[in-house]
């Protein structure tokens, strides 16, 4: 047997050994350690990553991957969840983002031993059977179908972002509501891909009193010309050398920072029949190497070069500082104050809408408080805001954007497809 071969066969064998593991969870005597649904997952978005204990005694488990190419170099991406010893069945979890088709590893300890397997994400939307579903939103991005009746939460829950499914709740309407659908299927939109471009602008830190820094800047040199005048006389000196102590220390304060990051953000709410999904993206001017970000953080730009640690405190960054970061938080459900309901614009607010464009009809005009208008086709005003420009790539046919007190709102077409 050659060489090449034995290493194809390892290879094989490797692969063939991660696909039986991709079956189930991670278990001990005691404590079991899970990501998505029953070792099944989608790249791409959110999963959630769980450690149950059914024992006593304390475990810990760690998930490890990486991102990026081989060539260009891995970076490490992890997660840990511990539990404290204890009596009776206790969890922890973490939502987190998994955006690579790598192989995912997850290792749990504990008193009663150790297991480690290894799980590959699927880079398509899964089948679930509804027996245990989380109420967060970002979990269902990838478009999953949902089988069984559900209850009007959980359903609201899939729906919001994303999920399809084949039987309606009652007292669901049937068709598009938030990004998925009921009762029929639809692509799911691919906004990671635009987000990090609708992110804000964002400054340094600000000083706490520049003025007062250059005032004392001019102090000193007023200070070394007297020293240059009095130079032998040791009263003076004294004096002025406290004096130059002093101003560099008042000096030193109104010329740091406020603070050691500064941070804006952007809203957007997308979704149909009212009801959809809130995104918040992040752009973070931080000047310390060390980031802390909330948990479940995903960051938008230089993914292969950050390394990052996610735990139930928050997620850490190694990176440098005095550094631009855009990043994005696990969406939630919320309610979408626009609607387009059979080529009818509503207004389902407190507040106006602005600045309105409907991707295959062009600009529209302002709409009040609670109003409800007809399409209008604008021959000469076909041409979207720039802030829209990238949105509307990922967007279909009749979805509309508009501005409502500085947030971006989009609504999807509502009509159900055969």
């Amino acid at each position: 047997m050659t060489k090449a071969s034995s290493v194809l066969i390892s290879l094989m064998l490797f692969f063939g050994m991660a696909r039986a593991e991709d079956e189930g969870k991670v278990s001990i005597a005691g404590a079991f350690a899970e990501i998505g649904w029953d070792g099944h997952f989608s790249s791409g978005g959110w999963v959630e990553f769980r450690l149950v204990a059914t024992g006593g005694g304390a475990f810990t488990a760690l998930l490890e991957t990486s991102e990026g190419k081989v060539l260009e170099g891995l970076t490490p991406i992890s997660a840990k969840l511990e539990l404290n010893d204890g009596a009776g069945t206790r969890q922890t979890r973490l939502i987190l983002p998994i955006t690579s088709t790598r192989l995912v590893k997850i290792s749990l300890t504990g008193a009663t031993g150790t297991a480690t397997k290894r799980f590959a994400p699927s880079s398509q939307a899964l089948e679930l059977d509804g027996s245990r579903l989380p109420l967060e939103p970002s979990l269902y991005l990838a478009g999953h179908t949902i089988l069984g009746r559900l209850e009007p939460s959980a359903a609201l829950a899939a729906l919001a972002g994303g999920a399809s499914l084949p039987e309606a709740p009652v007292g669901l309407p049937r068709g598009n509501l938030g990004l998925g659908a009921v009762e029929h299927s639809q692509p799911p939109l691919r906004l990671l891909e635009v987000l990090a471009k609708l992110a804000p602008e964002v400054a340094a830190p600000s000083r706490r009193h520049e003025a007062l820094a250059f005032w004392c800047v001019a102090a000193f040199v007023v200070l070394l010309g007297l020293y240059g005048l009095k130079r032998h006389h040791v009263p003076f000196i004294y004096a002025l050398a406290g004096s130059s102590l002093g101003l560099a220390g008042v000096g030193w304060w109104a010329i740091a920072p406020q603070a050691a990051f500064n941070e804006t953000s952007q809203v957007i709410l997308v979704g149909a029949s009212g009801w959809g999904t809130k995104w918040v993206v992040h752009s973070r001017y931080c000047l310390r190497a060390e980031w802390t970000l909330p948990a479940g953080a995903l960051p938008l730009e230089g993914q292969t070069r950050i390394a990052r640690s996610h735990s139930v405190d928050g997620t850490t960054l190694t990176w440098a500082g005095w550094q631009k970061l855009r990043y994005l938080t696990a969406p939630t459900a919320t309610r979408i104050p626009m609607r387009l309901e059979r080529k009818q614009l509503i207004n389902d607010s407190q507040l106006p809408l602005e600045k309105i464009f409907v991707r295959g009809y062009g600009r529209q005009e302002p709409l009040a408080v609670g109003a409800k208008r007809g399409l209008q086709a604008r021959i000469y005003e076909t041409l979207p805001w720039d802030e829209y420009t990238e949105l509307l790539q990922v967007l279909p046919d009749g979805a509309v954007i508009a501005q409502q007190n500085k947030n971006m709102i989009v609504a999807l077409p509502e009509e159900t497809k055969p």
